[in-house]
């Protein structure tokens, strides 16, 4: 009997120490659950800590050395993500100057650039004109050019567009230009950057001189020019 108490007794002790073993170790410790180990949040983590593999870029033509010096000083920059932004960045600018958006200009052009389209768009308006853009079809946009100051970055490229532009007076009737008739532009235009920048937008800093390669030559400006 007393073998048999001192049996019941070490059951009765193992499982108080097995109790308190589990309130312990079975709940989260610390400040609430957030403190516990979760072994998907670590994998979580581990994976949006990863660094981005950029693979090495080999440029070609003329642009190749201005390319591979920017590619230095930024190994994040593609050229085919910023073929992909320059084309973008056409359209929009086309489409604000002709609606006279001043504030999608802004950020979209330096100082220099900005100042030529704002000084355009405040010209027609005193004269009570509007102007109307319709880009039909882009062509092609090719770098050209490229360069490295420093920090800063140069990349030219050349557009071949066919659009139509027009004036219209406040009644809306076509002063100069003709929607009707598409014309195809050739024309280069230079973006800028300080390389390694936390805003990875290239801004117009340069427009040349367009050429009209067909249709109408006399009609007006789908954008200013800065040089």
């Amino acid at each position: 009997a007393p073998f048999m108490q001192e049996i019941i007794l070490y059951a009765v002790l193992t499982l108080i120490v097995g109790a308190m073993l589990y309130s312990v170790l079975g709940k989260d410790v610390g400040e609430g659950s957030e403190s516990a180990f979760d072994p998907k949040d670590m994998l979580d983590k581990l994976a949006s800590d990863k660094t981005e593999f950029v693979p090495a870029q080999v440029f070609e033509g003329p642009a190749a050395e201005g390319l591979t010096a920017i590619h230095k000083a930024d190994p994040h920059f593609t050229l085919a993500e910023f073929i992909d932004g320059a084309q973008a960045a056409y359209a929009m600018i086309l489409e604000a100057y002709a609606d006279g958006d001043k504030d999608t200009l802004s950020a979209l052009l330096n100082a220099e650039v900005g100042k030529s389209y704002m000084d355009a768009i405040d010209a027609r308006t005193q004269k009570g004109l509007t102007q109307t853009t319709d880009l039909a079809r882009l062509i092609r946009a090719e770098v050209v050019g490229a360069s490295r100051s420093g920090k800063k970055g140069k990349i030219s490229v050349l557009y071949e567009a066919e659009l139509a532009t027009a004036l219209l007076n406040e009644a809306g009737d076509v002063v100069e230009g003709d929607l009707d008739v598409l014309s195809r532009v050739k024309e280069v235009w230079s973006y800028e950057r300080t390389l390694g920048a936390k805003n990875p937008n290239w801004i117009l800093c340069a427009v040349e001189p367009h050429d009209v390669l067909s249709g109408d030559a006399d009609g007006p400006d789908h954008s200013p020019d800065t040089e």
